[in-house]
């Protein structure tokens, strides 16, 4: 950016902070954790591009901008080989109890662990996908391909998940249906509190719940109840909500449960093509087509 516009890095991206600094900016490049609002767009009066580093754009007031005539640029298919990585990880972690065996041998229970260990097999189970887009597609092929499982999904368009043999069947017939159930849709209206009580109702007994897309998607207060009665299995999370979550969240004292700081898209080549952001930006302000 520095070779084509004079730019300010911010030590505080709270809304304040940003109405105070967007005055007269040509451009605001922000990751997953600054919130973009409709306040901070109004007192923008030369901004032309929002650039969002990373997938989901719940944290930009989309109508804002658009009002504005303001363009919003994402890289939406940078995170999907990482995030799609890590959810297979939170997957194995939880079929082969990989957390719960490490705390026993950590605490002298390594010969009762294994006494007792009877984990499933990867290629016994269904994965249920709500929400094939980039990532879910390619947990799908990780699952499908390199381990077996059978593969349903539900989402709200028509789409052609390239590379697997997949179902396609509504959320009810999916939880119904599934072992392990992986989220993947973004944060929108229809998505917050997606999986409350009432759908975690609908899972089977003892199915196991991966989210690596976002934790408003998640009643976390009803979630941790359906762990504590067993009704869950166990729940893999890279997201939460809020986020960090507090001490007293009761996720965190919550049994067979397997925990990431929201890192599914950090890896190397992740952050590097979430950087390309700035690629996009500099076209805008170029007077080009992102």
């Amino acid at each position: 950016m520095r070779r084509v516009a004079r730019v300010t890095l911010l030590e505080s991206t709270d809304e304040a902070a940003l109405i105070e600094a967007v005055g007269d900016c040509h451009a605001l490049v922000v990751r997953t954790a600054t919130r973009v609002t409709r306040q901070v767009i109004e007192r923008a009066g030369r901004l032309r591009v929002i650039g969002r580093g990373g997938v989901g754009l719940d944290n930009v007031d989309i109508a804002a901008a658009r009002e504005r005539g303001i363009e919003v640029v994402s890289t939406p298919g940078a995170a999907t080989e990482a995030v799609a990585d890590l959810t297979v990880g939170l997957i194995l972690a939880l079929v082969r109890r990989i957390v719960v065996g490490d705390a026993a041998v950590r605490a002298g229970g390594f010969v009762e662990e294994r006494r007792t260990h009877r984990a499933a097999e990867l290629s016994e189970l269904t994965l249920g996908i709500v929400g094939m887009g980039r990532i879910g597609k390619a947990v799908g092929r990780r699952c499908y391909n390199g381990f077996g499982m059978r593969v349903v999904y539900n989402d709200i368009v028509d789409v052609e998940p390239v590379g697997l043999a997949a179902e396609s069947m509504s959320k009810e017939a999916l939880f119904r249906a599934s072992d392990v159930v992986s989220l993947h849709v973004p944060l929108t209206g229809e998505t917050r509190g997606l999986i409350d009580a009432a759908a975690l109702a609908k899972f089977q007994r003892g199915a196991l719940l991966v989210n690596t897309a976002r934790g408003a998607v998640v009643d976390g207060a009803a979630l941790a109840d359906a762990l504590a009665s067993g009704r869950i299995g166990g729940a893999g999370l890279d997201v939460f909500d809020p986020e960090p979550p507090p001490v007293d969240h009761p996720l965190l004292t919550a049994p067979n449960t397997c925990f990431s700081p929201h890192v599914g898209a950090r890896t190397r080549s992740g952050l590097s093509r979430m950087n390309g952001v700035v690629d996009e930006v500099i076209r805008i302000l170029r007077e080009a087509q992102p």
